[in-house]
């Protein structure tokens, strides 16, 4: 929470409350880092998401995600930004113009 008289910085983009499944895979690991978690809200660049395991911070990941506007898994690389228990904030890095699209698309239609 800011302080009085602080100023919180803003985003770049709003983020955008979603309940969608994901797969996580730690890049460098194989199968042994494999976990399965929920992703709670969505912007452009990045991703809010609970995932029940012990990721650092500076890791990246790929995310297989189950968006609601599309008939496939969304695969998509992240780095692990920030981590409060297990509630994580993921970066979204290398995006594909498909996986892009997908996400711009899931961002208009999700609530604010």
């Amino acid at each position: 929470m800011p302080q009085p008289g602080s100023v919180e910085p803003s985003r770049r983009w709003p983020r955008h409350k979603i309940d969608v499944r994901l797969k996580v895979t730690v890049e460098g690991t194989g199968s042994g880092g494999l976990a399965f978690g929920r992703g709670n809200n969505l912007s452009h660049d990045g991703m809010g998401a609970y995932i029940p395991s012990a990721i650092p911070v500076g890791t990246r990941v790929l995310l297989e995600v189950s968006f609601l506007y599309s008939p496939i898994e969304v695969k998509v690389k992240a780095v692990v930004r920030n981590c409060e228990g297990f509630r994580y904030g993921l970066e979204f890095v290398d995006v594909s113009a498909e996986a892009r699209r997908i996400i711009d698309k899931n961002c208009g239609a999700a609530i604010h």
